[in-house]
């Protein structure tokens, strides 16, 4: 299962990454391009997660990874709404196409963490507490 988590992580890591390239406004440098841009620095290490994530069987770093994951999410959904934003104009492509996806992306990729954290936690028991002994 957390290859199939680690698969569908790389794939929203190219969504991520390849989306806002595609749909920023050509005409001038606006916010949508630096939304981009922060975008790229959001995907990079989202796709090596989900590698990590699909080759690895440890339960402690499905774990890590996976909240790695939700912070890495939180902030593909941070960078159009509240961080940088996009253009003010609501007809403009990166309004209509760009931030829409990356929040898609972003919820998805939080999505799939919250599996692998949940795989992560399954099985693990409380430690053993000895008669007689302060907790």
């Amino acid at each position: 299962m957390n290859k199939v988590l680690g698969v569908s992580i790389v794939a929203m890591a190219l969504v991520i990454g390849i989306v806002p390239q595609v749909t920023e406004c050509p005409s001038q440098v606006m916010k949508c391009h630096w939304t981009a841009m922060a975008e790229i620095g959001v995907a990079v290490p989202l796709a090596l997660l989900g590698i990590l994530a699909a080759a690895n069987r440890r339960k402690g770093t499905l774990g890590a990874l996976s909240i790695l994951g939700l912070a890495l999410g939180a902030l593909a959904i941070l960078f159009p709404t509240a961080l940088i934003g996009v253009c003010a104009n609501p007809m403009m492509l990166c309004n209509m196409v760009m931030k829409p996806s990356l929040i898609l992306a972003g919820i998805v990729t939080m999505a799939a963490s919250l599996g692998l954290l949940a795989m992560s936690l399954q099985g693990l028991r409380a430690p053993v507490q000895l008669q007689g002994t302060a907790a």
